[in-house]
């Protein structure tokens, strides 16, 4: 590989240019993006799973016409609720795996059935969270974003008659998985629907423990463009990592990083963090 800061050639593989020290980095590693959407998939998401997918492909073109060109891979993580005890109401998730193909994408939105919850006025949010942190393979360089949608609280955040006070039957606690979710790397932000108090809290708290943001929405015709804003954002983000990545040696600190690239010094310790997160650095 080439250095672009000196133009020595660099054997294949290495990260820093052995004359010059700069980083050594494709593009096409800070393209990737893992964007994978955690829905509540019970009756009362209905309309809002239908908005998903009839403009899932103005999405896409919104997303991919950015001047990142971003590489798009997208999974989907729904979640339904816990039956009563004793009872068996089928898989409480369905998990469809990243896909680099937004085809597949709409075929899973297509296939969706909402189904009624668990009869109480909390949902399995713990459960699809697990499932997208734990269950899904992402990419090991890639910028990772969690979008979760409901209007429902997890068990054990005060839901109507929440057959499960003490919190979910799975035994997942939502904040310690979006916690270590960001830990990992992935950004969880929460879309909230509708106006139930125990939901806001909830998916505000989620929210903040996966590094992301809480948005309230209250109309199915808004989610797409919620999406979008929260997406660009991210991209945002990309192009700070790209910017320090270019000027980060191996003996380089925030502050004299921030002096090269003209960036506060708070960026640049949040994109030296992701970028180690990306195992880019």
């Amino acid at each position: 590989m080439v250095c672009s800061s000196c133009g020595t050639r660099n054997r294949d593989g290495a990260k820093f240019c052995h004359r010059c020290g700069a980083a050594l980095f494709s593009d096409e590693r800070l393209r990737q993006l893992d964007l994978c959407f955690v829905m509540d998939a019970t009756g009362s998401m209905r309309d809002h799973i239908d908005a998903a997918r009839k403009n899932l492909q103005t999405l896409a073109r919104k997303l991919t016409a950015h001047p990142l060109h971003p590489n798009m891979s997208y999974a989907l993580a729904l979640y339904r609720d816990h039956a009563d005890p004793g009872k068996d109401a089928g898989a409480v998730t369905e998990l469809f795996p990243f896909s680099l193909y937004l085809a597949d994408l709409q075929l899973a939105l297509d296939g969706t059935r909402t189904k009624g919850g668990g009869g109480d006025g909390a949902e399995a949010v713990a459960d699809g969270l697990y499932d997208a942190c734990y269950r899904l393979q992402w990419r090991e360089h890639s910028h990772k974003v969690i979008l979760l949608a409901g209007d429902a609280p997890p068990h054990g955040f005060g839901g109507h008659k929440d057959r499960y006070p003490r919190g979910c039957p799975c035994k997942h606690d939502p904040e310690i998985v979006a916690r270590e979710a960001h830990r990992r790397g992935i950004t969880v932000f929460s879309l909230g629907i509708g106006d139930n108090p125990f939901m806001a809290k909830s998916f505000q708290q989620i929210a903040r423990c996966g590094g992301g943001m809480f948005v309230s929405i209250n109309s199915a015709d808004s989610l797409i463009d919620q999406i979008v804003d929260i997406m660009l954002g991210e991209f945002g983000k990309v192009d700070i990592d790209s910017a320090v990545l270019s000027a980060y040696r191996p003996d380089a600190t925030p502050q004299s990083i921030a002096a090269a690239t003209g960036l506060p010094t708070g960026d640049v310790d949040d994109s030296m963090n992701r970028l180690r997160q990306k195992r880019l650095i």
